[in-house]
């Protein structure tokens, strides 16, 4: 019975303590989920503030989305993040996309180049060809010995890679140009056409030294009787056909290095222009920054508030980094009470690419 007794009114005490200590730890989790709930509200309300502020919230048209956007996330014990999407990002990757598309254009060229080379040379001898050459042998040493040296310069001759790259880089230069918006439609059809004539007249030549193949071929299989004389109408014509081709190589030559020329000024000043744009954005996020900071009350002292700049960072080989501001809220709150420019707020960041 006494052992019972002792039993039962211990039982009320440690109901007690459990009740006590569940109802603390039932108040420490209401308190941190009262604290996450207020922190939410905080960074909708502030990602509002700055997506209005700096122009995020407008469209190019109804059905257009919006020129960029905010997303924030809290991380216990190191503070906010907001991702900051903005039109400068779609800028760059419009100025960007000019260089992929000059480094794939400059790969089809020398593609192109090389299929054009070997239709310009006289094509590697096939099956007909090797018979020719042994029936050719058959027919006598001086025919043979007259043409293979003039058949053999035939092979190397290359009237078209060095005028192909060239009318490549010229369209490549010229769509930059209209894409930058310093050409228009008309110039850009014009520049267009003329590559298309010069490409024409490559043909021709092309066709020409083909025909001229063919004869010469034609004429080493056959008993010629003076063979010299015939051999030097054949070189007579190379050099006509080779002639032809070099005022269209220089004029295309010209066009293409006048044409990168004026591409090359146009996206150093484009990308002057940017980079005046980035600090003017910069300005006006850190004027949001100071104005608005009290938004952020429920950031707990210490911890930090860090701006992601989505594309707008350092450029590197394989990609395009973000670039990284990150804040203190002491520097904040100064900023807010006058205690601090908005300048002296940027220049208090830690600021960096990655």
């Amino acid at each position: 019975m006494k052992v019972a007794q002792r039993w039962i009114w211990a039982r009320p005490a440690s109901i007690a303590c459990m009740a006590a200590c569940g109802m603390g730890v039932a108040s420490y989790s209401a308190a941190q989920e009262v604290a996450l709930d207020e922190m939410q509200r905080n960074i909708e309300i502030f990602s509002g503030v700055l997506r209005e502020g700096l122009g995020l919230n407008s469209r190019a048209g109804i059905f257009s989305p919006l020129n960029g956007s905010v997303r924030g996330t809290y991380f216990m014990d190191q503070g906010i993040v907001l991702e900051i999407v903005s039109p400068l990002a779609s800028n760059r990757s419009a100025f960007n996309w000019q260089t992929l598309e000059g480094s794939l254009q400059e790969l089809s060229g020398q593609i192109s180049s090389f299929v054009n080379s070997q239709s310009a040379r006289v094509n590697p001898p096939d099956l007909e060809a090797m018979r020719e050459s042994m029936a050719l042998s058959l027919r006598g040493e001086t025919a043979r010995g007259a043409y293979a040296q003039l058949l053999e310069h035939l092979r190397n001759v290359d009237i078209s890679s060095e005028i192909e790259s060239a009318l490549a880089n010229a369209s490549e230069s010229a769509r930059s140009l209209h894409q930058m918006g310093q050409i228009d439609d008309a110039r850009l059809n014009a520049l267009m056409a003329e590559v298309s004539e010069r490409r024409a007249r490559v043909s021709e030549r092309i066709a020409a030294l083909q025909a001229l193949r063919s004869e010469v071929s034609a004429a080493a299989s056959n008993d010629a009787a003076d063979t010299a004389g015939t051999e030097q109408q054949f070189q007579t014509t190379l050099d006509q056909i080779v002639a032809a081709v070099a005022p269209v190589r220089e004029a295309a030559v010209n066009r293409a290095q006048e044409l990168h020329a004026m591409a090359e000024q146009a996206k150093r000043e484009r990308e002057v222009q940017w980079q005046s744009e980035l600090v003017v954005f910069e300005e006006n996020l850190f004027g949001l920054v100071c104005n608005y900071a009290a938004g952020l009350r429920a950031l707990p002292e210490g911890e930090h508030l860090t701006l992601v700049l989505k594309g707008l960072g350092d450029e590197s080989e394989s990609r395009r980094e973000d670039r990284i501001h990150v804040l203190n809220k002491t520097d904040m709150q100064r900023c807010l009470q006058g205690e601090q420019s908005r300048e002296q707020l940027r220049g208090s960041a830690r600021t960096y690419s990655f």
